[in-house]
């Protein structure tokens, strides 16, 4: 996934294989992703989804990031651990606090492997920003196709995709919980969509069917927008 954000040589994969250590935990759909703040500990998302937010005092939650197979979750003081994290499928996560230290600290000589980290530090960044402008201001039509552009363009980061297929193992539940909408207008703006031939969502994936108009759907500028 790092790979795709600049190219990288054998010694900077060497390093970074070298820094992750330990066993692989998993942990099952539903429950917390423990990290430790004091150490800044750093987990590598090996298989599945995790995602961070807020658990309000009736129930209800707000996701505000989710990670995804070859991202890190990381507890690294109070903006990170004031949030919960948790398994959305069964998650496979391995030590990387190594990894996460070292490149924090610029212990690496390579400039390659720092200048893939810093994009790749940036579109998390840029990720949240777009975030908090998909509950702001876009309609549920407009989130929703932004969303799927954007998880589309990630999954692109860990290898070959077919175009329009999306890897998509949440449900209607999760997806609402992601948008700030509720479940009824979730399904309903999921059936608008696959009525304009845009997506058909189904158990574990969505078929983007037309990526241009669905962008066009999104109503984001290039500059907003998801981008490799």
């Amino acid at each position: 996934m790092l790979s795709s954000f600049g190219p990288l040589g054998a010694d900077d994969i060497a390093y970074i294989r070298d820094c992750f250590t330990g066993a692989l935990q998993t942990h099952a759909a539903g429950t917390p992703v423990i990290l430790a703040p004091e150490r800044n500990e750093a987990r590598l998302v090996f298989k599945g989804w995790a995602a961070r937010g807020a658990m309000l005092e009736d129930g209800r939650r707000q996701i505000v990031g989710l990670n995804l197979p070859g991202e890190m979750i990381v507890a690294s003081g109070a903006v990170d651990t004031d949030m919960l994290v948790w398994a959305l499928t069964d998650v496979v996560t391995i030590d990387g606090t190594a990894f996460w230290t070292g490149m924090s600290e610029l212990r690496t000589q390579s400039a390659p492997l720092l200048e893939a980290w810093r994009h790749y530090r940036t579109a998390e960044r840029l990720r949240m920003a777009r975030q908090v402008i998909r509950l702001g201001r876009l309609s549920a039509y407009e989130r929703t196709a932004h969303l799927l552009l954007e998880l589309h363009e990630r999954q692109a980061r860990l290898g070959p995709v077919v175009a329009g297929v999306l890897h998509l193992p949440l449900t209607q539940d999760i997806l609402a919980d992601i948008l700030g909408l509720s479940a009824v207008h979730m399904n309903r703006t999921l059936q608008q969509l696959r009525r304009n031939a845009l997506v058909d969502y189904r158990a574990g994936r969505a078929v983007l069917q037309n990526l241009t108009s669905l962008a066009q759907a999104a109503n984001l500028s290039a500059d907003c927008g998801p981008s490799l």
